[in-house]
């Protein structure tokens, strides 16, 4: 890593440090601290962790083998595709374990991601084509939400509600713990396999004639990012624009274009994004909390406006 990444890096891995710090300690009773730690803030921030790492990295791979700079889970419809998931497996009252829980979810992100690929390979390629068809997407599956909700027990609906908005609160240190391993693990592939992420950035011939097969990367990458999907909306709901926000800033401010560089500060910029939006949805909402998709919403929504503008005007690589 060449220097003045290495001081970008060290510099982000000390915002993430410092989140970190402010999310476990922020008005924390002393007196119980302990309890409290271990039960509640610490599961919380690395659930945390893990889906704000999760979404920023599905983000830059959507955007790449996609190649449309306004691609990401929200704005595709992919998470509430999961969401759908999650509720109608909940509905046939399937296995409801860590990982029974979000098989659902997978299904439901990786057919919406499977619907996106082939209307894309029937031309439909278009910035704002896609983001329209995710539109299309987030409605329908909105919609099967809301018949969900309707027909459930009214008593959980509240609670389901806050989970749809994004909610770290229900966090356990176990299914945190093995969801962080598992965005891990799937960042770390991407992150050995980069050179055929940066195939995308060439012209298809040039790169098979090296042996990279796109489809085949495609289909991969894919395939991850439903699972990454899957289980961060199921573990923590639907929290937009991260992965949307977090690749374009990493872009601008380190200005490289290799994968090798992009996943990890991809990886780290997500965790700290939604690791501070979570300490400021608890600070605006006391006593209460806001639900941090809502703060993500806030803050991601006005950047994908710009994004949006400076891509219809080509501005955007």
């Amino acid at each position: 890593m060449v220097p003045d990444l290495r001081k970008r890096y060290f510099l982000l891995v000390g915002i993430l440090i410092a989140a970190c710090g402010l999310s476990l300690m922020f008005r924390l009773d002393f007196s119980n601290a302990a309890l409290l730690l271990k039960e509640l803030r610490i599961p919380r921030l690395i659930l945390g962790i893990a889906v704000g790492a999760g979404l920023s990295v599905s983000g830059l791979v959507l955007q790449t083998v996609l190649s449309n700079p306004l691609a990401e889970p929200y704005t595709l419809g992919i998470a509430s595709g999961a969401a759908l998931g999650a509720a109608i497996q909940t509905s046939l009252k399937l296995k409801s374990s860590f990982f029974g829980l979000k098989a659902g979810a997978v299904v439901g992100a990786g057919l919406v991601i499977t619907l996106i690929l082939r209307l894309i390979t029937r031309g439909l390629r278009g910035q704002e084509t896609l983001i329209l068809l995710g539109v299309m997407v987030s409605l329908v599956a909105s919609s099967g939400l809301a018949i969900w909700m309707a027909l459930a027990d009214p008593l959980g609906v509240q609670s389901v509600n806050f989970w749809l908005l994004g909610d770290l609160g229900r966090a356990s240190l176990g299914s945190s713990l093995a969801l962080l391993v598992l965005v891990t693990v799937i960042s770390a592939y991407f992150f050995v396999f980069s050179k055929n992420l940066d195939a995308f950035l060439f012209g298809q011939e040039w790169v098979e004639s090296f042996g990279v097969s796109l489809r085949g990367t495609r289909k991969v990458a894919i395939a991850l990012v439903s699972i990454i999907v899957g289980f961060t909306v199921s573990a923590a709901g639907i929290i937009g624009f991260v992965g949307i926000v977090v690749p374009h800033l990493i872009r601008r401010w380190v200005r490289v274009h290799r994968h090798f560089h992009l996943i990890p500060f991809c990886f780290l910029g997500g965790a700290a994004l939604l690791t501070l939006s979570d300490s400021l949805a608890r600070a605006a909402g006391e006593p209460r909390e806001l639900p941090v998709g809502a703060v993500t919403a806030l803050l991601g929504a006005p950047a994908f406006i710009w994004l949006f503008m400076r891509a219809k005007q080509g501005e955007l690589e």
